[in-house]
């Protein structure tokens, strides 16, 4: 009874989500479509199959209850869903692909019932697609180049797929359970999508608390535009990395001295009239701030998570997103906001704002101007 009721609130939340993100849509032109097939497949099957155990309708509406075979659709959502989670610049005209087999399993199923389909080709599909799940998401957790958009999200985007993963598992090994036992195939459904939906009320949860999954892009930067350029992670307190042996000796000489260094660094890359007329780079810092080039270079090796010359352009790329937050678009052009930001060219602005901040400088203009 209680695990029924959990399905039917998550059939129920499921169906807002799937709402929600709808209607920001137009905000979000980055959807991940799949999400919400997904959220929707699950919310609507858990719904009603929960409203039909609890006896408020003797009808089976559940697919999967009518022909087992829809199951063969099911894994490869989950595994485009993570396509296009990791793999954001991929392209999909081509993932119609992926659902060629199992529209003839199902069209052979319904069409040829004198021979039956074995259920072990749904074992070696649908493992195919997990460990082709699973090497995506090793290429989430194996990422280093972030832009800020991403980096602000990265760990929530980790936790995400995790969660998803383990859903896609739990579906992989009940799904293979109950299509090659003996049971009943409605009991073991009826089981399954209870016990899922505790899994499915943590996702759930887990979206609410963190609604750039729901909202996207859309979110992120509503909230880079009320940050300040200090909120922007781009120094350690601890090295970053293990100091090389050939470090250790001047490491030693000036390790009582480094977070003074940051502290001035950190002061100079604020200093609006600093930077508005001198790029940061190493020969610019170390003179002045009055430090041998090599302590400053030793200092950015190990505890900045950007190289010196990424440095001195993601600077210029905040005092931007200062300027525009403060109207500058409003009056002037791009070509010549690069310019005050001591950017060579339009085309090197809008390279390094879309390197840094993970989107194109129309699409945060739009968002915070709108």
């Amino acid at each position: 009874m209680f695990l029924n009721v959990i399905s039917l609130l998550v059939g129920f939340l499921s169906l807002v989500v799937v709402a929600l993100m709808l209607c920001n849509q137009r905000a979000n032109s980055k959807i991940n479509i799949y999400l919400i097939i997904i959220l929707f497949v699950a919310g609507s099957q858990r719904f009603v199959n929960a409203i039909e155990v609890l006896g408020y309708t003797d009808s089976t509406f559940s697919p999967l209850k009518i022909r087992m075979t829809f199951a063969f659709f099911i894994i490869p959502f989950y595994y485009l869903f993570f396509k296009r989670l990791i793999r954001k610049k991929n392209k999909h005209k081509n993932e119609i692909l992926h659902f060629i087999l199992p529209t003839i399993f199902v069209a052979f199923d319904l069409f040829v019932p004198n021979y039956p389909i074995s259920y072990y080709w749904y074992l070696v599909f649908s493992v195919y697609y997990f460990i082709s799940i699973i090497l995506l998401v090793k290429e989430l957790f194996q990422l280093n180049r972030l832009s800020v958009l991403e980096r602000r999200n990265y760990k929530t985007i980790q936790t995400w797929a995790v969660l998803m993963t383990s859903i896609s598992f739990l579906l992989v090994v009940y799904s293979n359970y109950f299509l090659l036992s003996d049971k009943q195939p409605k009991i073991n459904l009826n089981i399954f999508y209870s016990v899922s939906s505790l899994l499915w009320l943590g996702a759930l949860i887990y979206m609410f608390r963190n609604p750039s999954i729901i909202f996207g892009e859309h979110y992120l930067l509503k909230n880079i535009q009320k940050e300040t350029h200090q909120d922007i992670l781009i120094w350690s307190d601890k090295p970053i990395k293990e100091v090389e042996i050939k470090d250790q000796l001047l490491f030693n000489s000036i390790v009582s001295t480094i977070d003074n260094i940051l502290l001035n660094i950190k002061k100079l890359q604020k200093n609006v009239s600093f930077i508005s007329v001198t790029t940061l780079t190493a020969k610019t810092i170390a003179q002045e701030l009055k430090l041998p080039k090599s302590h400053l270079e030793l200092v950015f090796k190990y505890y900045c998570h950007y190289s010196i010359n990424d440095f001195g352009n993601l600077v210029k790329i905040i005092y931007a997103l200062q300027l525009i937050n403060e109207g500058y678009l409003k009056d002037y052009t791009v070509e010549s906001l690069g310019e005050k930001c001591l950017f060579n060219s339009r085309f090197t602005f809008s390279k390094n704002f879309k390197k840094f901040i993970g989107v194109s400088v129309s699409d945060y203009t739009k968002e915070v101007y709108s």
